[in-house]
Parts: C-alpha cells; structure tokens; sequence
C-alpha cells in the first residue's frame, strides 16, 4: 500500500525528497499525479502526499465494483483517500453480503482476511479513491498440537488353578477264621481296602478393569492482537517516513505513514500472528530504496531487545530512536 499522508484543500504545499503528490480535482471530480517537491493547489483542491511515484487512483462515487475471485485465507489489504466522516459508509462483500465496513477519513487503510472461496466486491457510498492489493499472500494457519490421554489398563492376572488333593485310604482288614479240629486247621483271611475317589478344585481370582473414556480434544479460538507505535515512553517524536511492524524474522504485520512531530499511530486492530505470543520489532523507512532503521524498543519483552504481541490482547510497541 502506498505511504499517503493528507496535507490540506487549497494553498501551497512542500514535501521532501522522493515525495509527491496526489490531487482531487472538483470539477469535474478525480485525482491526478503530481511531481514534487511542490504543488500550489487551487480552492477546493485535496492535496496529499505520497512516498515514490504512485499512480493516482480512480475516482468512485456511488457504485459496485467487482474485483473478482478470492480464495479462502488470502490477504486484502486496501487504502482509500477523500472519505469524509459521515453517514456514508464504504464496506467490502463476499459473495453479495457484507464482510467487512471501512473506516472514514482523509487516509485510511485496512486489511482483512477471506473466510471462504467466492467474488469480492466493494460498495462505494461516498467520492474517494481506493487502492487495494488482492491476495498478496494467504495466512496458514499454525497447526495446535493436542495430546489425548490413552486410558492405562492394569495388568490382569489369570491365576493357575490350585489342586488340593483329598485321598484318603481306609483299609478295612475282616479276618474270618474257621477252626475245625481234625487234625489240619485251615486258616482263611481276607482283606478288603475301599479307596476313596478325589476331585481337584480350581477358582480363579480374575481382575476386570474397567478403562476410562479419553476427553474430546477441543480447539482454543485463534483470536487476533492489536497494537499501537507510541513515542510516548521516549518523549521523542515521528519523523515523515513509513514504520513498518513485523515478527522477528520478517513477517509484515502493520504498517504505519507518520509525518514530523507525530507521536502516535493510534490502535491498529484485527492483526493475525503466527503463534499466540511473538517478538516483534518496528522498522522505519525515510523513502523508497532506503535502508530501515531499526526503532529502539521502550517496553521489551523480558531478558530481550524486541516488543511483543499476543493474541486476544492490546500492547503497544513504545519505541525511540536508536
């Protein structure tokens, strides 16, 4: 999105260098391009100022525009100039109903994602110009690795079945002796023993165990962070340039066009970060080409050089100059 800044209607305007500017002519009503690095600008004339050579946008006032096919998770990030603060309200759609409401003034910008495949289109109530870069990249969304608990059974044990023996032998001895005197005594004996049969036994002890039922994993809502870049802690102010928030290791979160003496962005809602907390860090463009500055940190996050952001909260990024 381009570096915009509104300087004023009417009157004579200066930028630095590699600035330009942009003009709403009123009659008939459009915008124009204009080099810089000044623009005496006619009653009722618009003027701001963009970093590089950016073409002026078309003029809307009352109408649909289609942009086209968009695919889920992918990135809109827009900007509009001349949106004056009143009932009429500019608003994004998807598929025919409203996704997303655009904020009113002179320069504002913003960036969505897209929920689900369809045609995108934007409904313009009020004259502005609009700049929008449709799915520069998509956002992937950060897998959440949940553990299920695995019920532990206790070991079952199958005892081996004790035999208790029970034999008892009774030998029953009858002696039954015939004595008959003639002379040859004849002596008969007879022995009976009755066994007596036994039957083994076995009661196995069996453990039952009775397993747990595992808890239904349930995913935490991915919710977004906002922050804000604030001179405040320093007591320093802004110089004219871009200030770009991104996570440590490069990726853009927000960006934010200040002019000398500002001091702060105000909030900036809705941004989506790669894991629930991050280190980030502002960097800070004077022009196009240069080499960033990298903003010193008032508030880091604890043993660290780098800010911070989390999701489902606030926190500004206190910065000064290095």
């Amino acid at each position: 999105m381009p570096a915009l800044t509104y300087l004023g209607e009417g009157g004579t305007y200066s930028v630095g260098e590699e600035y330009n500017f942009i003009v709403k002519t009123r009659h008939p009503f459009g915008f124009m391009f204009m080099p810089g690095p000044e623009y005496h600008a006619r009653d009722g004339e618009r003027v701001w100022s963009v970093l590089g050579e950016t073409s002026a946008p078309t003029p809307e006032h009352a109408v649909s525009v289609t942009v086209g096919p968009v695919s889920k998770d992918c990135v809109i990030d827009f900007a509009t100039i001349d949106d004056d603060e009143d009932e009429r309200i500019n608003y994004f759609k998807l598929n025919g109903e409203i996704i997303y409401t655009m904020g009113q003034g002179m320069t504002t910008r913003g960036r969505f994602v897209i929920p689900v495949d369809g045609v995108l289109s934007y409904e313009v109530m009020d004259s502005i110009g609009m700049f929008i870069n449709v799915c520069p990249r998509k956002i992937t969304p950060t897998p959440t690795m949940t553990l299920t608990p695995t019920a532990t059974l206790e070991p079952t044990f199958t005892p081996t079945p004790t035999i208790t023996p029970t034999l008892v032998l009774t030998p029953t001895a009858t002696v039954t002796g015939t004595v008959t005197i003639t002379g040859t005594p004849t002596i008969t004996a007879t022995a009976t023993s009755t066994p007596v049969s036994y039957t083994p036994t076995a009661e196995p002890d069996i453990a039952t165990s009775t397993p747990s039922p595992s808890p239904t994993p349930t995913k935490e809502p991915r919710l977004p962070a906002c922050t804000r870049i604030n001179f405040e802690v320093s007591g320093q102010e802004a110089k004219r340039g871009l200030y770009i928030v991104q996570e440590v290791g490069g990726r853009f979160l927000v960006g934010w066009e200040a002019d000398d003496g500002w001091r702060d962005s105000g909030w900036f809602y809705d941004i989506d970060i790669t894991f629930d907390a991050v280190y980030a860090e502002v960097l800070y463009y004077h022009g196009p080409g240069a080499v960033p500055v990298r903003m010193a940190i008032m508030n880091p996050a604890p043993g660290t050089n780098y800010g911070w952001l989390s999701r489902g909260m606030c926190h500004a990024l206190e910065v000064g100059w290095p």
